[in-house]
């Protein structure tokens, strides 16, 4: 095939893609393939509380700039035209004249003008000594650093969120793979009872009841199946993700939680790593820079101006002026606003410092109770394979005895009910163990260093 057959085709290709629903090229392109730390870190940087904590910051940032502008020089420039009349009796002067001669103005004033004026200048100012203002750009600063902390705070709850919705898909996904497993022993359980009912070892009843079961265990797999359905839309929900794209999920309930830290060694991480409990400290920080701004207020402000221009009657003929000036203003008295401002940051700083200390304590409260919780669930692990393996066995047994022809099938169809139990109630320790490794990874403030 030639160069110029090769390339009209080429064209109708990219053509035809770019006309191919947008679904279909959304499903295709969004394909995502996630372990329970890869759904926290994602749920960490794109979920909507992020988004909204990250606009706050960019308003903390602005308050900065808006600060720093109180100890920056300010640079204006103006042109004005115009004409005005004044009353001499308003120069508080008197201007002599000779014995006999008639006054220069009215002692009694008269109107003069109107006089035109056009005056161009430019003035700067520049505040040499500020505290005030210096204290409140710290206090600023220190707001930004707390709305960034309160950013890695929702971060960290996001992440949390996410993975417990990625458990929950998970405990969804495998309770679907255990209705199937009980569907096919209740299908084969019917296969033996049909094959004894037409051999004449069985009669109809063994058959009603397997078919009774078979029944049972579809209505129950299509609730697993609906559940899932709303598990996996809830994780799409979480990581804010169209709902064309397809999730596969990298881990299962098999997966090992780990070894878990020792409860000293998980409070002190906590104690460093919980972002809400740094979060709380920077507004403290935020506050005491505020009060100590609020202070500086009664100190005196020094700045100095300048301004030069021309000036004269008209824009034709016009000369030089300038002045300077050097400016010390002594804060006398405010009518009380400072000390009510210095006031209401002290309450916030108490407010803070209780707070504080009742999260340290909520923190090593959450961090305890996770990892009972998570010892908990590792021996409730062991118990549950336990039952699993029995109630596996039992149903083995119970069809050896069927098939050799010295029971009927209402034994085993109670057997595998119990296998049934048996396979929700391991799902259950298994969704308990994870939930309660991520709880611990938040209650250590390290969701987003899972797995």
């Amino acid at each position: 095939m030639s160069a110029t057959t090769r390339l009209p085709i080429a064209l109708l290709s990219l053509m035809a893609l770019a006309s191919a629903p947008r679904a279909v090229r959304a499903q295709e392109a969004d394909h995502y393939r996630l372990s329970l730390g890869d759904a926290a870190r994602l749920a960490a940087e794109r979920s909507a509380p992020v988004l909204e904590a990250r606009s706050r910051i960019e308003g903390a940032e602005a308050r900065v700039r808006g600060s720093t502008s109180a100890l920056l020089p300010s640079l204006s420039a103006d042109v004005i035209g115009g004409a005005h009349t004044f009353n001499t009796a308003s120069f508080g002067l008197d201007f002599p004249t000779a014995p006999g001669q008639a006054p220069l103005f009215d002692p009694r004033g008269e109107v003069v003008g109107p006089v035109r004026s056009a005056d161009v200048r430019a003035r700067v100012d520049l505040p040499l000594l500020d505290l005030a203002a210096l204290g409140r750009r710290r206090s600023a600063m220190a707001g930004a650093d707390a709305a960034r902390q309160e950013e890695a705070a929702i971060q960290e709850q996001s992440g949390a969120q996410a993975a417990g919705a990625y458990v929950a898909d998970l405990r969804a996904r495998a309770e679907v793979d255990a209705r199937e497993q009980d569907l096919q022993l209740a299908r084969e359980l019917l296969a033996v009872a049909q094959g004894q009912l037409e051999a004449g070892v069985a009669v109809a009843l063994d058959v009603t009841r397997a078919e009774a079961q078979v029944v049972t265990i579809q209505a129950q797999l299509l609730s697993a199946r609906h559940r899932a359905d709303i598990a996996d839309l809830a994780l799409h929900r979480a990581l804010r993700l169209p709902d064309a794209a397809t999730l596969e999920l990298a881990d299962d309930l098999e997966s090992s939680a780990g070894a878990a830290p020792s409860e000293d060694e998980a409070t002190a991480l906590a104690m460093q790593s919980r972002s809400d409990l740094a979060t709380a400290r920077a507004y403290r920080t935020a506050a005491s820079e505020g009060l100590s701004a609020v202070k500086a207020g009664r100190l005196p402000r020094l700045s100095a101006s300048a301004d030069e221009g021309y000036y004269g009657r008209g824009f034709g003929y016009m000369l030089n002026t300038y002045s300077w000036s050097l400016r010390l203003s002594v804060p006398v008295f405010d009518g009380l606003k400072r000390s009510a401002d210095a006031q209401e940051e002290e309450a916030r700083i108490h407010e803070l410092d209780f707070r504080i200390e009742d999260l340290q304590a909520e923190v090593a409260f959450q961090v305890r109770q996770a990892l009972l919780n998570l010892s908990a669930a590792r021996e409730q692990v062991g118990a549950a394979d336990e039952r699993l393996r029995l109630a596996q066995l039992e149903v083995d047994q119970e069809e050896e005895r069927v098939r050799a022809g010295v029971s009927g099938n209402a034994d085993v169809v109670r057997a595998a009910m119990r296998l049934n139990e048996a396979r929700t109630a391991r799902l259950d320790v298994l969704t308990a163990l994870h939930s309660a490794r991520v709880a611990l990874a938040a209650a250590m403030g390290t969701v987003s260093e899972l797995p």
